[in-house]
């Protein structure tokens, strides 16, 4: 498997823990702690596999995958450090929408058309 692979396949674990993230985000308690958790450490590896590959540093749709998770990411700031932190769940569904399309956008510039995901039911 070669790096660009990897970071695609990489990037769809991030987008099924946002899935789970997106339909806890109104609820606190642990559940939501741990998913956000999860969330976190596979964004992380996204963001260390899009070093990895000169392809995916060259790419802008890359770039605005990554933007795109951060902003969704920095929603449950408040949850991150209080188990009952409050989460602007209307911005996270605007922002799952925009995340979704930039994935889409990136695995299409980067050869990996299959990996489309279909954002009405996804």
């Amino acid at each position: 498997m070669n790096m660009v692979e990897t970071l695609v396949n990489q990037s769809r674990n991030v987008l099924d823990l946002m899935k789970q993230l997106k339909k806890v985000a109104g609820k606190k308690g642990s559940k939501r702690s741990e998913l956000i958790e999860k969330f976190t450490a596979n964004q992380h590896s996204f963001n260390v596999y899009t070093y990895a590959s000169e392809e995916a540093r060259q790419s802008k749709e890359v770039d605005v995958l990554k933007v795109k998770l951060d902003e969704f990411s920095r929603q449950f700031d408040a949850a991150r450090y209080e188990v009952d932190g409050e989460v602007n769940e209307e911005q996270v569904h605007v922002l799952y929408q925009e995340v979704l399309t930039a994935y889409n956008d990136m695995v299409v510039a980067l050869g990996y058309e299959n990996h489309v995901v279909d954002i009405k039911k996804f």
